[in-house]
């Protein structure tokens, strides 16, 4: 008699890997952070902090003149985008740093998380019943609303910490170039399998209550 193969492969696997490195990484960043000279991890530990200004397109033939001018203490960089950046940081540009990348980081930590919930409890309980598809659900609403706020929160830690480092910064307002409609459209789907999930499992309670 064959084995039968785990349904749930390769993504199991996958997800406790993938959770495995970012354990590591953060772990190992964070004690080089407290215990060594330019260690960091998540910005914490970080001792230059630099910003590009998106919304901002500097052509071939532009000069770096106002209104691209640093505030004290910042330097200014000539790219495609304007860029700004400081080598003394204060608490409060660093504690901007950081959320600019916290928010991403708890986003992709959670969404694994409850994928890694999702999948163990299908493993132990099986996949078509009411729990397994309630996770689905709640990993459908993560990445719905979690994408959402991510980008909201990160687009305003990033103009919050622009408009700290540039005498004409301005905070701005949120545009759609601001979220990711990517995990927007995947939460939407999951949601619809789950929705799909949960009523193909009544329809068997249904039929196993009539035999």
């Amino acid at each position: 008699m064959s084995k039968v193969r785990n349904p749930l492969e390769p993504i199991s696997t996958a997800v406790v890997a993938v959770l495995t490195v970012v354990a590591t990484l953060v772990v190992t960043g964070l004690a080089l952070a407290l215990f060594a000279d330019g260690g960091s991890v998540l910005g914490i530990g970080e001792k230059s902090i630099c910003v590009t200004d998106a919304t901002t397109t500097i052509g071939v033939d532009e000069q770096p003149i106002p209104p691209f001018r640093p505030a004290p203490g910042a330097r200014f960089t000539m790219e495609a985008h304007p860029a700004y950046c400081t080598e003394a940081p204060t608490a409060v540009q660093s504690l901007l740093n950081t959320a600019t990348q916290l928010a991403p980081f708890t986003f992709i930590v959670g969404a694994l998380l409850l994928a890694l919930r999702l999948i163990r409890g299908a493993a132990g309980g099986g996949l078509y019943t009411t729990q397994t598809a309630e996770r689905l659900r709640w990993l459908g609403w993560w990445l719905l609303a979690g994408s959402v706020l991510t980008g909201i929160a990160t687009s305003m830690a990033e103009k919050a910490l622009l408009a700290s480092l540039t005498f004409d910064g301005d905070s701005g307002v949120l545009s759609g170039d601001d979220v990711s409609f990517m995990p927007i459209f995947t939460g939407l789907g999951v949601l619809s399998f789950a929705r799909i999930m949960r009523v193909g499992i009544t329809m068997r309670e249904d039929l196993d209550g009539t035999v």
